[in-house]
Order: structure tokens, then sequence, then C-alpha cells
């Protein structure tokens, strides 16, 4: 039988805290730890593509709860962040040197994901010190406005935001489906053996909802009737003005 192991116990304690401690902001100190440990994470050909712009402006990050769909969280934890993938200092590094940048859909992708790998492990960094985590996407409902409210700089992409912060209560943590419906080998498997899968974890899905009062509802449900209509299809317009390119 393996061993415990801190790491893993870590990641498997994640919750989304929504419900935060007022007037317990978390140190300098603590986010400098976090963010250090957050850059171990892997970056492709060492291009660290990402940004963390931490906003502290009580106005400025009432007006990004607003944005994001009245998240009263993004104004009470006590800190919140937003992640960008960050292309900008490769701009810059080009222009001095003479040299064009040469834009492809391949470097939006590589700031995209450069950017999720730290902030996953800056999450599990802030949890391992025993504060409460929230990802916050909504800010993408309006780019545009938290874009002008942040002045961000051509090159930079804000992705989502990130509460941090002393939990006020314990939401308890979501079940996720069984390791072999998401892991396969050598081929994906066919859909009949995915949908069975899906059926499967709807029962669980189910019995979550009910034990928190919504009984009726499913896993699959709520997915068909979320990508029924159009995600916020301006997203593409708003990062081709910020200097990315799909090509």
């Amino acid at each position: 039988m393996s061993e415990p192991d801190p790491v893993l116990d870590a990641m498997r304690r994640h919750r989304s805290v929504r419900d935060f401690k007022q007037g317990e902001p978390v140190p300098e100190t603590d986010t400098e730890r976090a963010v250090e440990a957050a850059q171990c994470a892997a970056t492709s050909s060492w291009i660290q593509a990402y940004h963390l712009l931490e906003v502290t402006d009580a106005q400025e990050r009432s007006a990004l709860a607003s944005l994001a769909g009245g998240q009263r969280q993004v104004e009470e934890a006590g800190a919140f962040f937003v992640v960008s993938g960050d292309t900008r200092r490769h701009r810059l590094l080009a222009e001095r040197h003479g040299q064009p940048y040469v834009n492809s859909a391949e470097l939006f992708v590589l700031a995209t994901v450069d950017a999720s790998l730290f902030a996953q492990n800056l999450t599990l960094a802030f949890e391992s010190m025993g504060y409460g985590t929230c990802y916050i996407g909504g800010i993408r409902n309006d780019l545009a406005a938290v874009d002008r409210l942040l002045e961000l700089p051509g090159g930079v992409y804000p992705l989502f935001g990130l509460c941090v912060g002393v939990p006020a209560s314990d939401p308890g943590t979501r079940p996720r489906m069984p390791a072999r419906t998401v892991w396969s080998r050598d081929r994906y498997p066919g859909d009949e053996e995915v949908l069975a899968q899906v059926d499967a974890f709807d029962e669980t899905a189910a019995a979550y909802y009910a034990a928190r009062g919504a009984p009726g509802r499913d896993w699959s449900g709520g997915i068909w009737r979320k990508f029924a209509r159009p995600l916020r299809p301006e997203l593409r317009d708003f990062f081709h003005s910020k200097g990315a390119s799909f090509e």
C-alpha cells in the first residue's frame, strides 16, 4: 500500500471558496512565497509567458466584482489577482533588437498554457499555506472593460481572476469523474463508452446535488445546456485587439 503523500492530499482537498473572513489580507510575504513556487511550473521553451496582477484598490475590486457578475468574493477575499498570458516582454525584446515579432496562433496558445500552469501551481501553493482560493472566469464577461480598468498594454491577455484568503466556511469538495473516465491508453474511447461513463457519473452528481438541496439535477444536464449557445463570442475580437493572432 502506498504511503500517505502530503502533496496528493493537498491536491485532493481543493475546493472553490467563496466565503472569506473579512479584514484578513494575504501578507505580501506569503504571496511572494506562493509566486516563487508557482514559477517552478513547466513553461514552454522557458518563455515564462504569464503575468500576475494583484488588484488592491477597493473601488477597482468592486468594479471587477460587478463585471464578473456580482461575485462578492472578488471584493471580500484577502487578495484578488488577475492572471494573464504575457507576450509583452517578448515583443519588447524583438523591438529592442530591431527584429520582427512573428505572431501566430501558437504564441497565443503558448501564453494561455503557460499562464494556466503557473496559476494551478499558485493555487496549490496558497492552499498548502491554509488559504482558500476561487478562480473567477467571470471577468471574461466583459474583458474590454476589465482591460480599460486595469490599463493593460498590448500583448497582455487577461484570462481569469483568482481570489485568495482565509476561508470563513468549508464548502466541501465536488466529486470528480473516476480517473479511468479521463484516462485511456493508446486510443480515445468510443462514443458508446464515453456516454456510459457519463451516465455512471450522473448518479454521483445527482447524489451530490440532492445532498445540497437540489434534487433532480445531474452533471450531463448542466453540460448540454451550457454548450447549447455561444459562450462569450466577443472574446476572439478582444484578444485580437490586444495583439493575439489566430492564423
